[in-house]
Protein backbone atom coordinates (compact mmCIF):
# COMPACT_ATOMS: atom_id res chain seq x y z
CA UNK A 1 0.00 0.00 0.00
CA UNK A 2 1.44 3.38 -1.01
CA UNK A 3 1.37 6.38 1.37
CA UNK A 4 -1.45 7.91 -0.69
CA UNK A 5 -3.50 4.71 -0.52
CA UNK A 6 -2.89 4.53 3.22
CA UNK A 7 -4.22 8.04 3.67
CA UNK A 8 -7.34 7.30 1.61
CA UNK A 9 -8.05 4.09 3.52
CA UNK A 10 -8.03 5.76 6.92
CA UNK A 11 -11.23 6.89 8.57
CA UNK A 12 -12.41 7.72 12.05
CA UNK A 13 -10.46 9.21 14.94
CA UNK A 14 -7.84 6.53 15.50
CA UNK A 15 -4.45 7.54 16.82
CA UNK A 16 -1.82 8.73 14.36
CA UNK A 17 1.93 9.19 14.37
CA UNK A 18 1.48 12.97 14.30
CA UNK A 19 -0.55 12.86 17.52
CA UNK A 20 2.18 10.82 19.17
CA UNK A 21 4.94 13.17 18.01
CA UNK A 22 2.97 16.15 19.32
CA UNK A 23 3.30 14.58 22.79
CA UNK A 24 7.11 14.31 22.58
CA UNK A 25 9.02 16.46 25.06
CA UNK A 26 10.43 19.70 23.60
CA UNK A 27 14.14 20.07 22.91
CA UNK A 28 15.99 20.67 26.14
CA UNK A 29 19.45 21.96 26.89
CA UNK A 30 22.19 19.42 27.64
CA UNK A 31 25.52 20.00 29.33
CA UNK A 32 27.14 17.75 26.72
CA UNK A 33 28.09 19.69 23.59
CA UNK A 34 27.46 17.51 20.53
CA UNK A 35 28.91 20.14 18.21
CA UNK A 36 32.22 20.24 20.07
CA UNK A 37 32.35 17.14 22.28
CA UNK A 38 34.89 17.27 25.12
CA UNK A 39 38.07 15.32 24.64
CA UNK A 40 38.83 12.23 26.68
CA UNK A 41 41.63 12.26 29.23
CA UNK A 42 44.65 10.23 28.11
CA UNK A 43 44.27 7.69 30.90
CA UNK A 44 40.59 7.22 30.01
CA UNK A 45 41.43 6.80 26.32
CA UNK A 46 44.21 4.30 27.13
CA UNK A 47 41.90 2.33 29.42
CA UNK A 48 39.10 2.25 26.85
CA UNK A 49 41.49 1.23 24.07
CA UNK A 50 42.97 -1.53 26.20
CA UNK A 51 39.60 -3.00 27.08
CA UNK A 52 38.28 -2.80 23.51
CA UNK A 53 41.34 -4.64 22.22
CA UNK A 54 40.44 -7.40 24.69
CA UNK A 55 36.93 -7.75 23.22
CA UNK A 56 36.85 -10.72 20.81
CA UNK A 57 37.39 -9.56 17.23
CA UNK A 58 34.99 -10.36 14.46
CA UNK A 59 35.83 -13.69 12.78
CA UNK A 60 38.25 -13.52 9.86
CA UNK A 61 35.46 -14.16 7.36
CA UNK A 62 33.97 -10.77 8.35
CA UNK A 63 37.13 -9.06 7.11
CA UNK A 64 36.95 -11.01 3.86
CA UNK A 65 33.32 -9.99 3.43
CA UNK A 66 34.16 -6.32 4.05
CA UNK A 67 36.93 -6.48 1.45
CA UNK A 68 34.45 -7.88 -1.09
CA UNK A 69 31.80 -5.25 -0.32
CA UNK A 70 34.25 -2.39 -0.69
CA UNK A 71 34.88 -3.25 -4.34
CA UNK A 72 32.63 -1.36 -6.80
CA UNK A 73 30.25 -3.60 -8.67
CA UNK A 74 30.19 -6.35 -6.04
CA UNK A 75 27.51 -8.90 -6.95
CA UNK A 76 25.47 -11.40 -4.97
CA UNK A 77 27.55 -14.13 -6.58
CA UNK A 78 30.83 -12.57 -5.37
CA UNK A 79 29.58 -12.38 -1.80
CA UNK A 80 27.87 -15.77 -2.03
CA UNK A 81 31.11 -17.62 -2.83
CA UNK A 82 32.64 -16.24 0.37
CA UNK A 83 29.59 -16.83 2.60
CA UNK A 84 29.10 -20.38 1.33
CA UNK A 85 32.36 -21.39 3.04
CA UNK A 86 30.78 -20.83 6.47
CA UNK A 87 27.97 -23.35 7.17
CA UNK A 88 26.51 -21.43 10.13
CA UNK A 89 26.41 -18.19 8.18
CA UNK A 90 24.94 -19.92 5.14
CA UNK A 91 22.18 -21.51 7.21
CA UNK A 92 21.28 -18.20 8.81
CA UNK A 93 21.06 -16.35 5.49
CA UNK A 94 18.87 -19.08 3.98
CA UNK A 95 16.59 -19.03 7.05
CA UNK A 96 16.09 -15.26 6.86
CA UNK A 97 15.71 -15.29 3.08
CA UNK A 98 12.96 -17.92 3.21
CA UNK A 99 11.11 -16.30 6.12
CA UNK A 100 7.71 -14.66 5.69
CA UNK A 101 9.37 -11.23 5.80
CA UNK A 102 11.09 -11.81 2.44
CA UNK A 103 9.37 -14.71 0.66
CA UNK A 104 5.99 -14.08 -0.94
CA UNK A 105 3.24 -16.68 -0.39
CA UNK A 106 3.60 -19.64 -2.74
CA UNK A 107 7.24 -18.92 -3.50
CA UNK A 108 9.58 -21.91 -3.37
CA UNK A 109 12.31 -21.94 -0.75
CA UNK A 110 15.73 -20.88 -1.95
CA UNK A 111 18.65 -23.18 -1.22
CA UNK A 112 21.29 -21.29 -3.18
CA UNK A 113 23.35 -18.67 -1.32
CA UNK A 114 23.85 -16.18 -4.22
CA UNK A 115 20.10 -16.30 -4.97
CA UNK A 116 19.33 -15.81 -1.28
CA UNK A 117 21.61 -12.77 -1.17
CA UNK A 118 19.99 -11.42 -4.33
CA UNK A 119 16.57 -11.66 -2.66
CA UNK A 120 17.75 -10.02 0.56
CA UNK A 121 19.96 -7.38 -1.04
CA UNK A 122 23.53 -6.60 -0.04
CA UNK A 123 22.61 -4.24 2.83
CA UNK A 124 20.21 -6.68 4.50
CA UNK A 125 22.63 -9.56 3.94
CA UNK A 126 25.34 -7.53 5.67
CA UNK A 127 23.00 -6.98 8.64
CA UNK A 128 22.27 -10.72 8.88
CA UNK A 129 26.00 -11.51 8.66
CA UNK A 130 26.80 -9.03 11.42
CA UNK A 131 24.10 -10.35 13.75
CA UNK A 132 25.38 -13.89 13.17
CA UNK A 133 29.09 -13.20 13.59
CA UNK A 134 29.17 -10.52 16.30
CA UNK A 135 30.97 -11.85 19.40
CA UNK A 136 28.85 -12.38 22.49
CA UNK A 137 29.79 -9.76 25.08
CA UNK A 138 27.33 -11.00 27.71
CA UNK A 139 28.30 -12.05 31.22
CA UNK A 140 26.31 -13.01 34.30
CA UNK A 141 26.46 -9.46 35.68
CA UNK A 142 25.09 -7.61 32.65
CA UNK A 143 22.89 -10.19 30.92
CA UNK A 144 19.62 -8.38 31.69
CA UNK A 145 21.00 -4.98 30.72
CA UNK A 146 22.23 -6.37 27.40
CA UNK A 147 18.77 -7.83 26.78
CA UNK A 148 17.39 -4.29 27.11
CA UNK A 149 19.97 -3.01 24.59
CA UNK A 150 19.18 -5.82 22.12
CA UNK A 151 15.45 -5.11 22.36
CA UNK A 152 16.06 -1.40 21.87
CA UNK A 153 18.30 -1.83 18.83
CA UNK A 154 16.02 -4.39 17.18
CA UNK A 155 12.97 -2.19 17.78
CA UNK A 156 14.74 0.86 16.32
CA UNK A 157 15.82 -1.27 13.35
CA UNK A 158 12.25 -2.47 12.70
CA UNK A 159 10.74 1.01 13.03
CA UNK A 160 13.47 2.56 10.88
CA UNK A 161 12.76 0.09 8.11
CA UNK A 162 9.08 1.13 8.06
CA UNK A 163 9.88 4.85 8.27
CA UNK A 164 12.32 4.64 5.36
CA UNK A 165 9.79 2.93 3.08
CA UNK A 166 7.58 5.84 1.89
CA UNK A 167 10.24 8.12 0.33
CA UNK A 168 12.96 5.49 -0.19
CA UNK A 169 15.58 8.22 0.22
CA UNK A 170 17.23 5.96 2.77
CA UNK A 171 17.57 2.31 1.79
CA UNK A 172 15.31 0.23 4.06
CA UNK A 173 17.98 -2.35 4.79
CA UNK A 174 20.54 0.37 5.49
CA UNK A 175 18.09 2.06 7.89
CA UNK A 176 17.62 -1.30 9.63
CA UNK A 177 21.38 -1.88 9.90
CA UNK A 178 21.84 1.64 11.31
CA UNK A 179 19.26 0.82 13.96
CA UNK A 180 21.02 -2.42 14.88
CA UNK A 181 24.43 -0.80 15.29
CA UNK A 182 23.91 2.78 16.48
CA UNK A 183 24.20 1.91 20.19
CA UNK A 184 26.98 -0.71 20.15
CA UNK A 185 28.98 1.64 22.38
CA UNK A 186 26.55 0.84 25.20
CA UNK A 187 27.53 -2.83 24.86
CA UNK A 188 31.14 -1.75 25.41
CA UNK A 189 30.16 0.14 28.56
CA UNK A 190 28.31 -2.89 29.91
CA UNK A 191 31.24 -5.12 29.03
CA UNK A 192 34.06 -3.15 30.67
CA UNK A 193 32.60 -1.12 33.54
CA UNK A 194 32.21 -2.37 37.11
CA UNK A 195 28.76 -2.99 38.61
CA UNK A 196 29.37 -0.02 40.92
CA UNK A 197 30.01 2.42 38.08
CA UNK A 198 27.08 1.04 36.09
CA UNK A 199 24.85 1.55 39.13
CA UNK A 200 26.12 5.11 39.46
CA UNK A 201 25.42 5.76 35.77
CA UNK A 202 21.94 4.27 36.04
CA UNK A 203 21.13 6.41 39.07
CA UNK A 204 22.22 9.59 37.31
CA UNK A 205 20.11 8.84 34.22
CA UNK A 206 17.08 7.80 36.31
CA UNK A 207 17.43 11.10 38.20
CA UNK A 208 17.05 13.01 34.93
CA UNK A 209 20.63 13.56 33.76
CA UNK A 210 20.88 13.33 29.93
CA UNK A 211 22.63 10.09 29.04
CA UNK A 212 25.64 11.57 27.20
CA UNK A 213 26.26 14.06 30.01
CA UNK A 214 25.98 11.32 32.62
CA UNK A 215 28.28 8.98 30.70
CA UNK A 216 31.02 11.57 30.28
CA UNK A 217 30.77 12.81 33.87
CA UNK A 218 30.95 9.32 35.40
CA UNK A 219 32.98 7.31 32.87
CA UNK A 220 35.04 9.98 31.13
CA UNK A 221 33.72 8.90 27.71
CA UNK A 222 30.35 8.35 26.03
CA UNK A 223 28.74 5.46 24.20
CA UNK A 224 29.48 7.36 20.97
CA UNK A 225 33.21 7.32 21.79
CA UNK A 226 33.07 3.63 22.68
CA UNK A 227 30.99 2.80 19.59
CA UNK A 228 33.46 4.52 17.29
CA UNK A 229 36.38 2.63 18.80
CA UNK A 230 34.58 -0.71 18.66
CA UNK A 231 33.60 -0.07 15.03
CA UNK A 232 37.30 0.36 14.22
CA UNK A 233 38.15 -2.81 16.17
CA UNK A 234 35.49 -4.78 14.30
CA UNK A 235 36.25 -3.14 10.95
CA UNK A 236 32.69 -2.01 10.40
CA UNK A 237 31.96 -0.20 7.09
CA UNK A 238 32.87 3.49 6.89
CA UNK A 239 29.23 4.63 6.58
CA UNK A 240 28.37 2.77 9.82
CA UNK A 241 31.24 4.49 11.65
CA UNK A 242 29.95 7.83 10.37
CA UNK A 243 26.43 7.02 11.47
CA UNK A 244 27.51 6.00 14.97
CA UNK A 245 29.34 9.31 15.26
CA UNK A 246 26.34 11.38 14.11
CA UNK A 247 23.25 9.47 15.25
CA UNK A 248 22.50 12.12 17.88
CA UNK A 249 22.45 14.84 15.18
CA UNK A 250 18.90 14.48 13.73
CA UNK A 251 18.48 18.22 13.11
CA UNK A 252 21.76 18.82 11.28
CA UNK A 253 21.57 19.50 7.54
CA UNK A 254 25.26 20.31 7.03
CA UNK A 255 26.73 16.90 7.85
CA UNK A 256 29.27 15.52 5.39
CA UNK A 257 27.90 13.63 2.35
CA UNK A 258 29.15 10.38 3.91
CA UNK A 259 26.87 11.01 6.87
CA UNK A 260 23.82 12.60 5.24
CA UNK A 261 21.09 13.86 7.61
CA UNK A 262 18.24 11.64 6.37
CA UNK A 263 19.41 8.41 8.08
CA UNK A 264 19.75 10.30 11.38
CA UNK A 265 16.22 11.68 10.90
CA UNK A 266 14.84 8.16 10.42
CA UNK A 267 16.68 6.92 13.50
CA UNK A 268 15.51 9.86 15.61
CA UNK A 269 11.85 9.44 14.62
CA UNK A 270 12.12 5.74 15.48
CA UNK A 271 13.32 6.70 18.98
CA UNK A 272 10.44 9.14 19.45
CA UNK A 273 7.97 6.40 18.51
CA UNK A 274 9.53 3.66 20.62
CA UNK A 275 9.75 5.69 23.81
CA UNK A 276 5.95 6.12 23.80
CA UNK A 277 5.49 2.33 23.77
CA UNK A 278 7.57 1.54 26.85
CA UNK A 279 7.06 2.09 30.59
CA UNK A 280 10.06 4.26 31.48
CA UNK A 281 9.41 4.47 35.21
CA UNK A 282 9.26 0.86 36.39
CA UNK A 283 12.54 -0.46 35.04
CA UNK A 284 16.10 -1.24 36.06
CA UNK A 285 17.40 -0.64 32.53
CA UNK A 286 20.23 1.88 32.67
CA UNK A 287 19.38 3.93 29.57
CA UNK A 288 15.63 3.41 29.20
CA UNK A 289 14.59 6.58 31.09
CA UNK A 290 16.81 8.68 28.80
CA UNK A 291 14.23 10.05 26.40
CA UNK A 292 14.83 11.74 23.05
CA UNK A 293 13.43 15.25 22.83
CA UNK A 294 11.88 16.85 19.78
CA UNK A 295 12.18 20.10 17.88
CA UNK A 296 8.70 20.47 16.28
CA UNK A 297 10.02 22.31 13.21
CA UNK A 298 12.80 19.78 12.63
CA UNK A 299 10.35 16.90 13.09
CA UNK A 300 7.96 18.45 10.57
CA UNK A 301 10.76 18.87 8.04
CA UNK A 302 11.83 15.25 8.54
CA UNK A 303 8.28 13.97 8.00
CA UNK A 304 7.89 16.04 4.82
CA UNK A 305 11.28 15.03 3.44
CA UNK A 306 10.76 11.34 4.20
CA UNK A 307 7.12 11.48 2.94
CA UNK A 308 5.89 9.75 6.09
CA UNK A 309 2.07 9.48 6.34
CA UNK A 310 2.04 10.95 9.83
CA UNK A 311 -1.76 11.46 9.83
CA UNK A 312 -2.50 7.86 8.86
CA UNK A 313 -3.94 5.61 11.60
CA UNK A 314 -3.10 2.59 9.43
CA UNK A 315 0.57 3.53 9.20
CA UNK A 316 0.68 4.18 12.94
CA UNK A 317 -0.81 0.74 13.57
CA UNK A 318 1.92 -0.83 11.44
CA UNK A 319 4.55 0.90 13.56
CA UNK A 320 2.92 -0.17 16.82
CA UNK A 321 2.45 -3.74 15.66
CA UNK A 322 6.14 -4.03 14.79
CA UNK A 323 7.03 -3.12 18.38
CA UNK A 324 4.36 -5.39 19.87
CA UNK A 325 5.58 -8.38 17.83
CA UNK A 326 9.12 -7.81 19.02
CA UNK A 327 8.03 -7.62 22.66
CA UNK A 328 6.80 -11.20 22.44
CA UNK A 329 10.42 -12.26 21.79
CA UNK A 330 11.47 -10.67 25.09
CA UNK A 331 9.03 -12.11 27.67
CA UNK A 332 11.59 -11.53 30.43
CA UNK A 333 11.40 -7.79 29.74
CA UNK A 334 7.70 -7.64 28.81
CA UNK A 335 5.72 -10.34 30.63
CA UNK A 336 2.67 -11.39 28.57
CA UNK A 337 0.26 -10.61 31.40
CA UNK A 338 1.51 -7.04 31.62
CA UNK A 339 0.10 -4.51 29.19
CA UNK A 340 2.59 -1.67 28.93
CA UNK A 341 1.01 1.64 28.09
CA UNK A 342 2.76 4.93 27.34
CA UNK A 343 3.72 6.79 30.47
CA UNK A 344 1.21 9.65 30.93
CA UNK A 345 3.88 11.95 32.36
CA UNK A 346 6.62 11.20 29.85
CA UNK A 347 9.46 13.30 31.25
CA UNK A 348 12.46 14.68 29.38
CA UNK A 349 15.78 13.06 30.22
Amino acid sequence: MTPGQVQQADTGTQKTLQQLLDQSPPRARSTYNLEQPPGMQKEVLDRLSRHIRAIPPMPEIWNEIQDILQHPGTSASDLGHCVARDPVLSARILTVCNSAAYATPGQSDIGNIPLAIARLGLHETTAVIFRTLAPDMTNDNNRQQIRHIWFHTQAIAALSRLLAEPAQIVDRSQASLNGMLHDIGKLVILNIESPQRLAQLGSAIHDGEPSLSAEFAILGYTHIDAGMMLSLHWRLPAHIKQFIAHHHHPDRTDITPVAAPEPAMVNHLAHLILQHSIDHEQTDAIWLPSLRSSDPDATRRAIELLKIPAHSPTFFQQLQQSVDRLKTSFPDLFPPETSLQPSPDCKQR
